[in-house]
């Protein structure tokens, strides 16, 4: 299991809760906690897990280069491969950049990816009594990405129920997993693109090529 999100999200927290114990760092800062992949395992409801924490998109002090190295190497720690992503989304005001967290995972890992993805929702106490499909459906953008991950999405607070999703998941891709081989063709797509848009236009002016840089990165 491998745990993405935007940096903030409570990717590490959320870790610690679904093993039982304190494994991964957790702090309350204004500045990214998490800048390497760290994985720990053990047994939880007769499970034997192994998660993955992973630095958070939009990292405060790494560069996206640096995020997307330590990214792909999630999946050598996972070896064979991951057979969950488990994004970690905070509820709350949907900004910009939480919108934009969403295509990270496309980005970072495949479309394919999305086949092996589960969406946890975090500080569930901020939604009061709305339930959290409600919360989904206010935006578009949020419902659409959800519905296009094959785990669908559970709630922190119910870790029993989360395992559940995962072992229903499993179950239907078969016990696959994410394999190198899948990383290896995003990233050949991501380079194919950003060729595209980079390399062929030499009247594009250097901040649109900036933005579209960040776009992916």
């Amino acid at each position: 299991m491998v745990l993405l999100g935007l940096t903030g999200s409570g990717r590490s927290s959320c870790g610690n809760t679904i093993l039982g114990r304190s494994e991964f760092w957790t702090d309350v800062s204004p500045v990214s906690v998490t800048s390497r992949c760290q994985r720990s395992g053990g047994v939880v409801d007769g499970r034997s897990l192994r998660v993955i924490d992973t630095p958070g998109f939009f990292h405060t002090c790494l560069s996206p280069d640096d995020v997307r190295a330590e990214l792909n190497r999630c999946v050598e720690l996972s070896a064979p491969g991951p057979q969950v992503f488990l994004l970690v989304l905070r509820a709350g005001r949907v900004t910009r950049e939480s919108l934009a967290a969403l295509d990270w995972i496309s980005a970072a890992f495949g479309p394919q990816a999305l086949s092996y993805t589960v969406v946890l929702i975090t500080c569930g106490d901020a939604l009061g009594a709305k339930p959290a499909a409600d919360f989904l459906k206010e935006s578009e953008e949020l419902w659409e990405f959800v519905c296009s991950c094959a785990g669908g999405f559970e709630e922190r607070s119910q870790v029993t129920e989360l395992l559940k999703k995962i072992d229903l998941l499993m179950e239907r891709n078969a016990g696959a997993h994410y394999t190198a081989d899948m990383l290896l063709q995003a990233d050949t797509a991501v380079c194919h693109m950003q060729q595209r848009i980079l390399g062929d236009d030499h009247e594009e002016d250097e901040e649109a090529k900036k933005g579209a840089e960040r776009l992916f990165w």
